[in-house]
Formats: C-alpha cells, sequence, structure tokens
C-alpha cells in the first residue's frame, strides 16, 4: 500500500510538472513572429499566390512548414492563423511524446522512468521555448518518434506506409534527416531476407508513392540552386572555399561559421541542458556527451534502442558536415540523452529513487526559470 501511494504521489508531481511547463509554453502564441518564422509566414504568402518565393526569387527552404501556414493562412485572418499553427505544432508534440512514451514502454523500461524522459523532455527549456512556435521542432519531434516507434512493430502495409510517411515528412521539414534513409534501408532488407516473395511489392510500391514529392523537390531545388536563382537558401553554407572542411569544424565547435553570431557544434551541447543563454563550454559539453553515450551503449542493448542510438549518430553526424548545431536542433534527440545519463546512472549503481528525486529537483529549478521568463515575455509585451 505504501510503495503504491508513493508511486502515485510520484506520478501526479509528473503531471503537475507538464501542466506548469505547458502552461509557460503557451506564451509562444502571444509572441509576435521573428527569425525563421518570418521566412515561413513571407514564403506562405506568396504561395496562396501561386509562388514558393521568399522575396521576389524562388527559395529552396525546406517547403512543409511554409505549407502548413500558406493552409492556416488560407482560411483564418491574422493572428489567428498564426495562433491555429501554433497550437497545431503543440498537439503534433504532444503525439510525439506518445510515440515516444509508447516506444520507452516496449522496451520493458519501467512505468515511472518511461514516464520520467518524457517529463524531462517536456520541462526543458529549450523544449519548452521552441516546440510551441512556428519552427520545425515540432513536426520534426512527431516525425521522428512516430518513425521510431513503427521501427518496433512487425513488418506489415500499414507500418511501411507509416515508417514512409514519417521519413518523407522529416526530409521535407529538414534536409539533414535524410540520412535517416539508411535506417530505414537496413529495415527494408532485414524485411526482405525474412520473407522476400511476399514483401517486396508492397515496400516497392509505397517507396515509389512516398518518394514522388521528395524527387519532384528535388528537381525543384536542383534547377534553382544551379541556376542561382535562389532569393533565400540553406545551401549557402556550402559554396565556401573548402566547405567539407570548414562545416566539419564548424560543426565540431572548432570554429564559428560565418552565418550564426557564435560558436555551436559540441560547445553548445551543454545549453540544451543549462538555462543560462548562449552558453558555451567544449570540456562540459564533452563530459555530458561521453556519459549518454557510455550508458547508452553499454545498457541500451535492445534491438530497437540499438538503431534509436545509430539514427541519433547519424543526424548529429549530419549536423557536423552541415556546419551546424545548437540546442534548438538537438531537441528532437533530447529523450535519448536523458535515457543515455538514465544508463549512465544505472551503470555507476545509482538506485533509481535518486535519479528520480535528482530529476524532480531539476524540473523544480527549471519550472521557477520558465516562470521568470513567463513575467519578463509578459512585461515587454505591455510595455
Amino acid at each position: 500500500m505504501k510503495n503504491i501511494l508513493k508511486e502515485n504521489y510520484i506520478r501526479l508531481s509528473f503531471l503537475f510538472i507538464i501542466v506548469l511547463s505547458l502552461i509557460s509554453m503557451c506564451r509562444s502564441l502571444l509572441v509576435p513572429l521573428v527569425n525563421d518564422e518570418i521566412t515561413y509566414f513571407k514564403i506562405a504568402s506568396n504561395i496562396l499566390k501561386g509562388k514558393y518565393y521568399y522575396t521576389d526569387y524562388p527559395s529552396t527552404v525546406t517547403p512543409v512548414i511554409s505549407f502548413v501556414t500558406a493552409f492556416f493562412n488560407s482560411f483564418l485572418s491574422q493572428p489567428y492563423s498564426l495562433v491555429f499553427h501554433k497550437i497545431f505544432n503543440i498537439l503534433l508534440y504532444g503525439f510525439g511524446l506518445k510515440y515516444l512514451y509508447l516506444l520507452l514502454k516496449s522496451q520493458k523500461l519501467d512505468h515511472t522512468i518511461a514516464l520520467l524522459i518524457v517529463v524531462l523532455t517536456v520541462v526543458n527549456p529549450i523544449s519548452v521555448s521552441w516546440f510551441s512556435t512556428m519552427y520545425p521542432e515540432a513536426i520534426l519531434f512527431f516525425s521522428f518518434w512516430g518513425f521510431m516507434y513503427y521501427m518496433t512493430k512487425e513488418f506489415s502495409e500499414n507500418t511501411i506506409i507509416k515508417l514512409l510517411f514519417f521519413f518523407t515528412v522529416m526530409c521535407l521539414t529538414r534536409y539533414v534527416y535524410s540520412v535517416i534513409g539508411l535506417v530505414l534501408l537496413i529495415r527494408f532488407y532485414n524485411d526482405l531476407k525474412d520473407n522476400f516473395n511476399s514483401r517486396i511489392w508492397i515496400i516497392t510500391k509505397y517507396s515509389i508513392f512516398f518518394l514522388i514529392p521528395v524527387v519532384i523537390w528535388i528537381k525543384y531545388m536542383v534547377n534553382v540552386e544551379t541556376n542561382q536563382l535562389s532569393g533565400i537558401s540553406y545551401f549557402n553554407r556550402f559554396k565556401t572555399e573548402n566547405p567539407l572542411l570548414y562545416n566539419i569544424k564548424c560543426g565540431l565547435g572548432l570554429e564559428k561559421h560565418y552565418l550564426v553570431d557564435k560558436v555551436n557544434g559540441l560547445p553548445a551541447f551543454v545549453s540544451l541542458f543549462v538555462p543560462i543563454t548562449g552558453i558555451r563550454s567544449f570540456l562540459i559539453s564533452s563530459v555530458l556527451f561521453v556519459v549518454f553515450l557510455i550508458g547508452f551503449i553499454k545498457k541500451g542493448n535492445t534491438k530497437a534502442l540499438k538503431i534509436v542510438l545509430l539514427s541519433c549518430i547519424l543526424v548529429m553526424l549530419g549536423f557536423v558536415f552541415a556546419g551546424t548545431g545548437f540546442s534548438r536542433y538537438w531537441l528532437v534527440l533530447l529523450p535519448i540523452y536523458f535515457l543515455g545519463f538514465y544508463y549512465f546512472s544505472k551503470l555507476i549503481g545509482i538506485n533509481d529513487k535518486w535519479f528520480i528525486l535528482i530529476s524532480q529537483c531539476i524540473s523544480v529549478i527549471y519550472i521557477i526559470n520558465e516562470f521568470r521568463v513567463d513575467y519578463l515575455v509578459i512585461s515587454k509585451l505591455y510595455e
């Protein structure tokens, strides 16, 4: 009876943390568009005029966000279209959390720990700041964890459709996630190895269907980039002298990329966990990353978790080769890092109750900080 009451108390505390975090997340509904959100909105406005333009020239910015924005703009006026778009992103984020939880539960992870990973993801300051905006993170989180969840499922027509759908959305939301294609190919190889004759047609026909929009977009991008027609492009980072070496240096945090204000890459890893604006530390970030990696490699030994780790490493390497990597870009992978930290705590003999208690204390610090940010944001709106 005592254990049941204790477990219920822990779950209620988790629910309380999630509710408070969601309240803070809603502050973005009051905030005007900034930076890339303005870009997506301008492109969306031009989509409704029949042109995929940023201003007066074509754009190769990934299309998913702009088309979602255009959808809401097509039947709602401002600011309602923007508010509903942000609410839509919060809902997608919620579905992504559901997929995450189901995946963790399927790996025989204790219910309380699985729920704790979800809570730590929700209460994280970077999560609170970005998942409710018009940035791609919510759609990517939904797609990535939906993809990971269905990777654990047995072969079926429905599973293949879901995997290809989530993969296509990821590719057309952020180009780096195309590297997940390697994970998908490994899955298809194993499926065909088990039963080639009955599965080849299902995989082939749906692959062709879902890859059609990707191929069309690639053809469009090649035309715009080769003819230098782009008004705004993500590929300028590959047009410098020795772009590969330069981007790798920037992606590792050895130097600052000319497109950003601060050093990113590995030194910025710590900023995903410490709510101090602009914090960078090569040493602390390296320690955190090594702790996560050791924990996951030593303890995350199920087939599904190995796929999750491979996907995480592929995406992070993609960011290195793209010369980028800062807290917002790693948000989708945040639960993987927390799971690695948990496994490391098990590796060194820390009892679950202490891991839970430490996590609750960190969550309280995060919540207090977010209430401070809420106050600052709302105060600024009424100046």
